[in-house]
This record gives C-alpha cells, structure tokens and sequence, in this order.
C-alpha cells in the first residue's frame, strides 16, 4: 500500500485548516473532561485521507494543569470558561432562590406591617379631629376607646407651674401612699419644657406591649389635642380661682362688716347713750339760764348724734339678721322708709348668712331706686326652693312720664348706675336678677344660690 503524505507535513495543504478544526473540537472535549473529572476512552480516530481506521483510540485523561500553551489550546479556552459558568450557575440557582424567596417574605412582612401602621395612624388622626378639635371629657372619652381604657384619666399641666389639674379645673387627685394603686401607672404625654409635660396619663399598668405600643402611638397623634385641651383646662382653673377668690373677698367683706356694726353699735353708740345720760343728769343742777340752754342743745345733738349713726350701723350690716332672719331684717330697715313695704318671708329664716345678706342689700337697693322713683308701695316676696333662694320685688313708679327701660339703661343717669351697682351685687354671689315691665309696674326677680 502506497502511504500519503500527513497533512502537516505540508503547510500549504488545503486540509490544513481542517485539522486545525479537528484538533481544536478534540483539544475542547478533552479540556473540558479533564476540568469535570471524567475519564473514559474516545471513539473518534484520526482517519487520513484516503486511508481507512478501525477500533479505538486510546485516550487517557489525567488531571495536569491546562494552560493556553498554544494556539489551539487558546482557542478553545472561551468554550471551557462558558462550561464552568454554566455549571456555577446552575450550582447556584438554588441559592439565589431561597434569597428571592426569603427577601420577598420579609418585603411582604414589612409592607402588611407598615401598612397596618398606617391605618392605624389614620384612625387615631381620623377619631381624633372627628368634629374639631377635642377638649376636656370629649379628648379623654376618644382616647379611652382608642386605648381600649376605660379608665384613663389625663391631667394637664398649669402654664409655668408644676401643678396639673383635671379637664375641669380641678386639682389632680393624686395616687400616692394608702391610695397608690399599683394597677395603674402615670405616663407623660405631649410636648415637655423646663417645667414638665403638657399632660400626665393615668394609664392601666398591666397592659401587654401590643397595647403599650398602640397607646404609645395614641398619644403621640393626640399631642396637638392635648395642648388645646390643657388650654382649655387651664381657662377653667383661672376660671375657678376667680369664684374662689370672689367669695373670699365676699366673706372677708360680711366679716368687716360685721366687725364694724358690733364696734358701733356696742362702742360708738353706747358712748353716745352714757353721754346723753350724763347730760340729762346734770341739767337740773344748773341753774345759770344760759348754761341750761347749751345743755338742753347738747342732750338734743347728741339724741340726733345716736340717731345718725343707728342708721349708718344699719347700713353697714342688718341689725338682726343673723337672729331672726332676712324678713324680719328688712321690715326694720324699712320702718322709717318713705314708701309702704309689704314683706312675705316664706323661706323661715332658711337663709345662710351669706345669702341672706347679699338679699338684703339688693332688695335695700331696689327700694332705694323705687323710692326715688316716687313708687307709693312696694311688694318683697322672699322665697327658698332647695339651693335657690329667690326674691321678688314689684313697685309701680309715679315719677314723670318716660321710658322706665330707657332710664335704666341710659349710661351715665342715677337710676342706670344704681341698677349696675344692684346687678354686681348679685352677681357677685353668682347669682342672677331680672328687671321686667307688666304695664305700669315695674317687676324684679332675683335669684342667689344658698350655700350647702
């Protein structure tokens, strides 16, 4: 048999390129079985042109580092580089997928608990402002549903005093000491500065932290509202010390007075009576004329002296009121009045002292403007219904004709100042008083609230 040349002995040959090819594909397979661990024999021959091959090549594969020594080796080197990826990938494919799965429970986690937030948020908001804003009883009733408390209390916080009062006014009924109750925690709301917080909340202490969290949340939306209602709180408890500081001064006032009249009338006036006694006792030892005519005049100066000032003892408190009451005080008042005065005292003395002398002076002013209004009479109805006293005075004037409202109303007139002066004087103790026209008369009722 005639051998043929190999292929590679000649380089011009046109099967040139083809055994580039051949040798690229088997430097490929061989490459990347060296690279996975698999060992067997190859099926494939070299066959030479026009020569015939049978059985199998050996091919023995051993783990021997692989470098690009040549230009076949480099050529199959992309083809060994996208093998190993793939085989990396797919190694990976199962991680990457727990990560994709685990990243999206925790998205969806955080999105249902945000979005639950944020409804929540919005009903606390909604509940709050439903109405306006929310003051007093109104804020703590929102907050005890929203909390799920039914017995929160909030307590607000006095402007640059570290005292805290009720939605009322009220001083805060503090827990501490017998009446601690350890169920129940102080917790501070709202907004803080040098002197506290704007409201402490008095909160259930056994809460689970589900609730704490929620009620956390809850007063943190109600900080706006908290502020207004502390506003709120802190006009009614100026409101407050004003009463009480009116009736102190009232009651210091009735004390003066008091003070006063017993000093007259047991010092003043008795001195005044020793010395007209004195007097008298010395008038028929004179015998002089002239000096039992001064005499005469002195027993007469002093009588008009006693007189006087009876009746300014009188007005500066009712002599018998706290005896007999206010009916029988004003039938004394009104003995030497320049008007008949008729009295029905149905309360039976059932008047404190404080009412009973705020009554007096008012009905005393009243007849007063009646008597200058020229009335002939006038009618005093003293009535005691419960905590209410009330009082009823009617008079038809004589004076000239004209509007009676208008006279009273006129500002700057007698009349107008002294209906003020009766009005504050009501007032004063709280109380009220209406001035109606039937007709010709003219009708007044007043009504004082008696002490418990």
């Amino acid at each position: 048999m005639k051998r043929e040349p190999c292929p590679v002995a000649s380089v011009q040959s046109s099967g040139l390129a083809r055994l580039r090819r051949y040798w690229s594909r088997r430097i490929t397979a061989w490459r990347a079985r060296q690279h996975f661990g698999t060992a067997g024999y190859g099926t494939e021959g070299y066959r030479a042109p026009g020569t015939r091959t049978t059985g199998f090549a050996p091919v023995v594969t051993a783990r021997i580092p692989i470098a690009p020594v040549s230009r076949f080796t480099a050529a199959a080197s992309p083809v060994a580089t996208t093998y190993v990826a793939l085989w990396w990938l797919a190694g990976a494919r199962a991680m990457i997928t727990a990560a994709v799965v685990c990243a999206a429970g925790v998205l969806i986690v955080a999105t249902v608990a945000t979005r639950r937030r944020l409804i929540r948020a919005a009903r606390i908001r909604s509940v709050l402002s439903l109405g306006g804003p929310l003051t007093g009883n109104a804020l703590r009733d929102a907050l005890r549903a929203l909390t799920d408390d039914p017995g929160l209390e909030v307590y607000y916080r006095l402007p640059s005093r570290a005292e805290y009062v009720t939605s009322a006014g009220q001083a805060a009924p503090w827990r501490s000491g017998e009446n601690a109750d350890p169920a129940r925690q102080v917790i501070e709301a709202g907004t803080v500065d040098e002197h506290g917080f704007t409201a402490l909340v008095d909160a259930d202490a056994s809460a689970d932290r589900a609730a704490r969290t929620l009620r956390r949340a809850v007063l943190e939306a109600a900080a706006p509202a908290l502020e207004n209602a502390r506003l709120q709180a802190t006009l009614r408890r100026q409101v407050l010390d004003l009463i009480s500081s009116r009736s102190r001064t009232v009651r210091a006032f009735l004390a003066e007075r008091r003070r006063l009249e017993g000093q007259l009338h047991d010092g003043t006036q008795a001195c005044l009576y020793e010395a007209r006694s004195q007097v008298r006792r010395a008038r028929p030892h004179v015998s002089d004329p002239a000096a039992a005519v001064s005499i005469e005049a002195a027993t007469a100066t002093l009588g008009h002296a006693i007189a006087e000032l009876r009746t300014l003892v009188r007005g500066i408190y009712p002599a018998g009121l706290r005896e007999t009451g206010l009916g029988s005080a004003l039938f004394t008042a009104t003995s030497d009045f320049p008007l008949v005065v008729e009295i029905a005292d149905d309360a039976d003395n059932g008047l404190d002292e404080e009412t009973a002398t705020a009554g007096f002076f008012t009905v005393m002013d009243v007849l007063s403007i009646a008597a200058r209004s020229r009335a002939r009479t006038a009618t005093v109805r003293i009535s005691a219904d419960g905590d209410l006293a009330r009082l009823r005075i009617e008079y038809t004037p004589t004076a000239p004709p004209g509007d009676s409202t208008a006279r009273r109303t006129d500002p700057g007139t007698d009349e107008t100042d002294a209906w003020l002066a009766a009005e504050d004087r009501v007032r004063a103790v709280d109380g009220t008083m209406h001035v109606t026209s039937a007709g010709a008369a003219v009708i007044v009722e007043v009504e004082l609230p008696c002490a418990s």
